[in-house]
Formats: C-alpha cells, structure tokens, sequence
C-alpha cells in the first residue's frame, strides 16, 4: 500500500515495530491486548491494520479491517473492527483518513458490503462521526455466545 500524506499525520499499512504503539492506542480506547497479537494480525490474510503516524512516525491512530467472502452476498464483505485516534489527535482528521482509506481498500478487494463494529450501541459518541463519513445504521442484531 502506498502512504498517504498531510502535512501533520501519514496513513500507511502497520508493521512489525507497532507492536507497542498499537497496543497502547487500543490501551486508551480500554482495550487490553498482547503486542505480539498486533504481528500476527499483519500478517493475517484477511486482516489490514491502517495506522496513521505523526512526523516521528509513532503511531497516532489505528484501523483494523478484516475482510472475507460471505455467501449471502455471494461476494467479500469488509469490516472495521477497531479505529482508536489518540485522545490528543482526535478532530485533526486522522480518524476520517483512517477510514476514508478503509473504503478505498474495500473496493479494492471488491467488498460489496463494509461495516463498522460498534461495541457501545446507541450509546457510542463516535455514532455522529460515522454518519457524517457517509455510514448508517444497519439492520442487524449481532448476538454473541454466552461465556
């Protein structure tokens, strides 16, 4: 994947060295993840990690797409799984290039459906932020195993 530029932040595809910036983003948004976890994902073949870096190249910001076939739509779909902006970054326009970037690569992989993983439902105060990047809501209720 090729970098896109502003003059404060990059998007580029993660590598192995994220590790521990990823893990720390995910860290702030409450999520505890092992940093090892970040490597396996970019190597994952149906996994994407989009990061958006500052000048230092740290990471700022994160994506997670994953994507595979689905036989209802008898194509690929795509997900966002997780996009985490450090709380000092937020209204700089790394989270909307972060996934102006997952919609490009979703139509490169031909996905005709790209959703978004909302774990905190109605209650989400990124619910405004996505309607505004051209997102709506879905008519699907996920349920999960209980543990």
């Amino acid at each position: 994947m090729t970098e896109n530029r502003s003059p404060l932040f990059k998007i580029r595809s993660a590598r192995r060295g994220d590790g521990e910036t990823v893990r720390a983003l995910l860290g702030e948004a409450g999520f505890q993840i092992d940093s090892q976890i970040v490597t396996w994902l970019i190597s994952h073949p149906e996994m994407e990690l989009l990061v958006a870096a500052d000048s230092l190249d740290k990471a700022i910001g994160v994506l997670a797409l994953s994507h595979r076939p689905q036989l209802r739509f008898s194509a690929r779909i795509a997900t966002i799984d997780e996009l985490v902006v450090a709380s000092n970054w937020r209204r700089k326009g790394v989270g909307r290039e972060l996934l102006k970037r997952a919609v490009d690569r979703a139509k490169v992989l031909g996905a005709k459906r790209l959703e978004i993983q909302n774990l905190l439902g109605a209650k989400d105060p990124a619910l405004a932020f996505f309607s505004s990047c051209g997102f709506e809501q879905a008519d699907v209720l996920v349920f999960k195993l209980k543990a």
